[in-house]
């Protein structure tokens, strides 16, 4: 908004032609008090109203950003099947029952910078293969299971997901039971 002053409120400049003296200016019309306030009243709802809509609209773009896999809102001990979308729609399921998986850790990796497909994937190697001896024996791992790890893509780093999903799967098949604390 701009605000725009003119100067020189008087007579304007230059011979006056005509009889007599210049008409004098129109009386200025006092406002009420009342008036003033109530003006004033609405402008300030005016702008509150503004300023509640700018917020309202801010909070829903951040709020509403697209939508992200459930993958990496699983928990460790959580056994799942891969869901429709692959493994980044699992359906959680009771480990006594026939399941793809079961995640063992969850953790989440620093930094703003993408490191790339390649450095991220080294990155969830590398912190999944420290957490698994936590989990169950590492040796019963090499045998008859297989470890997995799930990572953001670009477009979820992007959106401020840091999390990596760390899984193990059975290498003949589907898993029966909990795989925690065998070995």
């Amino acid at each position: 908004m701009t605000l725009r002053e003119e100067s020189g409120t008087g007579p304007p400049a230059g011979p006056v032609t005509g009889a007599g003296p210049p008409a004098p200016p129109p009386p200025r019309r006092q406002r009420s008090r009342a008036t003033l306030l109530i003006g004033l009243a609405a402008a300030g709802l005016i702008g509150l109203g503004s300023l509640a809509a700018v917020l309202l609209l801010h909070g829903r773009a951040r709020a509403t950003p697209a939508a992200l896999p459930s993958v990496f809102g699983l928990r460790a001990g959580e056994c799942v099947n891969s869901g429709p979308g692959g493994v980044s729609a699992p359906t959680v399921v009771p480990c006594d029952q026939a399941h793809d998986a079961e995640v063992y850790a969850r953790f989440a990796l620093a930094g703003a910078r993408w490191p790339g497909t390649a450095g991220i994937g080294a990155l969830a190697r590398h912190g999944c293969t420290a957490r698994l001896g936590g989990y169950l024996n590492p040796q019963l791992a090499t045998a008859v299971l297989a470890e997995s790890y799930v990572f953001p893509d670009r477009g979820a780093w992007n959106a401020g997901v840091r999390t990596v999903i760390c899984e193990i799967r059975g290498t003949a098949g589907k898993l029966t039971g909990s795989v925690a604390g065998l070995g």
